[in-house]
């Protein structure tokens, strides 16, 4: 019988990487790549929740800033010390410095926003800012 074509390119893709990584000293592959934490980001027309993934960042270590309509999140997750003599055998885990910016689709209100951190999830809630009301100019007759 036939093997499916997919299936014979998923099992070469799969080894292709595996080659590669596991060539010689995998954590110095990894360490290469840039850390990009996953983010949900639930909207409605007057507010927003942010939530990051962020395993193994201390809460001081997570930078948040708001500038008009873009969010951004940045900081720093440290790789734990190896006792000596130690090595990895498999490193899939990315450490260093990550930055996502997110953009909102209204302006916000600096002053809405709040940002909770609990067990290596980062939760910010931003409201809206509220668009100044207009008002009619009355048009006076100009005098001579």
């Amino acid at each position: 019988m036939p093997r499916d074509p997919f299936e014979t390119a998923q099992r070469e893709i799969e080894r292709f990487w595996r080659d590669l990584v596991y060539r010689g000293h995998a954590r110095a592959h990894f360490a290469e790549q840039p850390w990009v934490p996953a983010v949900d980001v639930v909207v409605s027309e007057h507010s927003a929740r942010v939530i990051l993934e962020l395993a193994g960042v201390p809460r001081d270590a997570v930078r948040v800033r708001l500038r008009g309509r873009i969010l951004e999140v940045g900081g720093r997750r440290v790789p734990p010390h190896e006792p000596g003599g130690a090595h990895y055998h498999r490193a899939e885990i990315y450490f260093g410095e990550f930055q996502r910016l997110i953009e909102l689709p209204w302006e916000a209100d600096e002053k809405g926003v709040q940002a909770q951190y609990r067990d290596g999830m980062l939760e910010i809630t931003i409201q809206a800012a509220v668009p100044e009301s207009s008002r009619e100019v009355p048009v006076r007759e100009a005098t001579p």
